[in-house]
This record gives structure tokens, sequence and C-alpha cells, in this order.
């Protein structure tokens, strides 16, 4: 059963990926006994680069209890869409009139695919997939405490707000098709009907539990959407990652009021603050920090009732599991309790 979901979001290039992998190997340090997932959701991955090892779509075990994936969201669309797509494009294939619209069944193969699944929705497959312990690449692990690096703002919203209403989202192609078809037969005749549906009982007891199956297979696809949706708001935990600077800060001030009514804000993390030494004796150190100085004070009054966490730009690029720690180590300091970075 999945303890925790920690998601960190904010603006592109403050550092999410850095902070959200620091803190899934903090994480693993402190919980050796629990399996902890590490999943980049942003289009431009860069796990590979940060942990220094080739990481891709495949669950890629980083330590004994780490797990990192950069998912490619077509693959799990495809393979989730399939089994739908093939009973709606047959099922639409024996409905009078289809034979007699020019390229209807053309138009039916080419909207009945994971091309014409927006990418969130794709994500959002996954994710589900994720969160419901389904199997990944023939592996079918339980995870514990699952890690996040979320796309900017507007994407990050779509995940979240595409598992409550997935139906729409997977079905919108394929109602409008069946509308228009079961419009233009409610005006067909009686006398054109049967003339133009040369379909005996047995086909239409065929298209019947088609239809019956695309029914089933909605609802228990509205089911999972309303679980995952309700599993996010018990244990999602929304770590917003900024620099102090003007349009990271008012980023995340939109981040969590577009967010809140799907999972709780619990802190911010303002990344690369120029360290007091560094400024003391480099003009432009000086000048950046005092404008870092300005945005940290507004950042610490408009988010005073949440965690805040401070990290300094380090003078060693955190890569590898060892620079990551060191990273974690700059973000939360010595930690022994692991519900002061879980619960904060």
């Amino acid at each position: 059963m999945i303890e925790k979901i920690l998601v960190f979001g904010g603006k592109g290039g403050v550092g999410k990926s850095s902070i959200s992998s620091a803190t899934a190997v903090k994480i693993s340090d402190l919980l050796p006994d629990k399996k902890i997932l590490l999943i980049s959701f942003d289009i431009a991955h860069n796990l590979t680069d940060l942990f220094g090892v080739e990481v891709g779509n495949e669950l890629y075990q980083i330590k004994d209890n780490l797990w990192v994936i950069e998912p490619d969201p077509h693959i799990y669309a495809e393979e989730y869409t399939r089994d739908f797509a093939e009973k709606a494009k047959k099922l639409m294939k024996k409905m009078p009139l289809v034979n007699l619209i020019p390229k209807l069944e053309e138009y039916i193969d080419e909207t009945f695919n994971a091309n014409s699944i927006p990418v969130a929705l794709k994500n959002a497959i996954f994710f589900q997939k994720i969160l419901d312990a389904e199997e990944i690449n023939d592996q079918n692990l339980q995870f514990d405490i699952i890690v996040c690096d979320f796309p900017p703002t507007a994407n990050m919203v779509a995940l979240f707000e595409i598992p409550e209403d997935q139906v729409k989202g997977i079905m919108k192609y394929s109602l409008k098709v069946f509308a228009q078809i079961r419009g233009t037969m409610r005006r067909m005749t009686d006398v054109a009907s049967k003339i133009l549906n040369p379909f005996g009982q047995e086909d239409r007891e065929e298209r019947r539990g088609l239809a019956d199956d695309l029914l089933y297979m909605m609802n228990e696809v509205e089911k999972r959407g309303e679980r995952i949706t309700e599993l996010i708001k018990n244990v999602g935990s929304l770590r917003l990652v900024t620099i102090a600077e003007k349009p990271s800060y008012e980023e995340i001030k939109r981040a969590r009021e577009l967010t809140e009514k799907y999972i709780k804000t619990d802190g911010v993390h303002v990344n690369m603050l120029i360290p007091e030494g560094a400024a003391d004796h480099c003009d432009f150190c000086s000048i950046k920090h005092d404008k870092q100085k300005k945005y940290l004070k507004q950042i610490e009054n408009d988010f005073k009732n949440l965690k805040i966490w401070k990290s300094h730009s380090l003078r060693i690029e955190p890569i590898g599991l060892e620079g990551l720690s060191s990273l974690a180590n700059e973000v939360y300091g010595v930690v022994n309790d692991v519900n002061e970075i879980l619960n904060p």
C-alpha cells in the first residue's frame, strides 16, 4: 500500500529534478526497508544525467530500495487503450451507414489510437498504472513511497485534473462519432433502415455485446480515476520548488491556488541561494544576493504556514548518488527522523 506520494512542482529551470532526486535518495537512506520510486513526468527528462546512468522507459534499480523511471507516456497510452480501441472500431464498423459514408472507416482507424490522446492524459495513464500497482516492464513491485518530478504548472494541473475526469479524455472522440451515427440512423425511415441495415439477429447480439463491454470498460476507468484522485488527496503532498526571483515566486503562488482542490501543499523549496560568503567577495554575487533576500522574504510571508527549506548553490554539481546525497544534506541538514521530510 502506498504510504506517501511526494510531488515536486514549479517553474522550469529551478532545480525540481535535482531536489526531487536528492529527496528520493535521502528517504531511501533513512528507510532502507521501504521501496521508493522516483518518476520524472517532465518532457525534458534528466534523471539519466543526474544519476549518471541510462534510465529511460524501464524501471531502473539505483540501489537496494530505490528505483527510477523516465516513462515514455505514448507506450503506456497505447497499451492502455488498445483493447478499448479494438472493440470500439469493431462496433462502429458494424453499425448501419458506416460502409456508406466515405472514409469513415479510415477516420475510425485514425481516431482510436494513442496518437490522438493528449500528452497530459498519456502521463496520467502511466501515473494511474503505477498508483494501482500494476505490472511495469514485467515487474510488479509494490512501492511504499513515490517521489514525482512533475512538469511546470499548467501541465502539472492537467495531470491532477485528468484522473478525475479521465473517461471524457479517453472517450471524447469516440462519443462524438457514436453520436453522429446514431443521429443519422434516427433520421432514417423504417424502409430505408431495412434496406441499408442488412444485419440479422446474430449481428445485433454481437453489437450489443461489444457495446456492453465498452460501457463496462468506461465504468472501470471512471472508478479507477475516482480511486486515484482520492489516493492523491489522502497521501499526496505537493512541494513547490522555486528560486528567489519574481517569475518563479509568482509561479509557485499560482501553482498552490490551482492545485489546492487536488493535493495538499506542504512545503516550499527555495533553491540556488547565493551563500553569504560568496556575496562578501563578489560584486555580482552581492547584487544577486540582495535581490534574493527581497524575494525570499516575500516567499516566507506568503507561505508562512508551510515548511520552507532553503538550499544554496553548490560548488560541485549534484551528480550521482554521492552528489545527490550532498544536495540532500544541504536541503534538509542532519535529519534522523524521516517524518521531518515526509510530514513537515
